[in-house]
């Protein structure tokens, strides 16, 4: 499996957002477009969640006294 790039995914949802702007007339590809759309925004939220965590971790990390 591919390692998931944040920037490549936003860049695809705004390309599909454009398309949507121009109505599209196929229903199969409106479907298709949304279904890629609600997969890419689920692995971008959990991306921002963990990368999040990661940060917040490495805070606390600082915050401990030296031994």
């Amino acid at each position: 499996m591919a390692k998931f790039k944040y920037d490549e995914a936003l860049a695809r949802l705004q390309e599909i957002s454009q398309i949507l702007e121009n109505e599209v007339e196929d229903i199969n590809k409106l479907s298709d477009l949304i279904k890629e759309s609600a997969k890419l925004v689920k692995q971008c939220k959990k991306h921002l969640n963990d990368t999040s965590a990661e940060i917040e971790n490495t805070l606390d990390n600082l915050e401990e006294p030296l031994a």
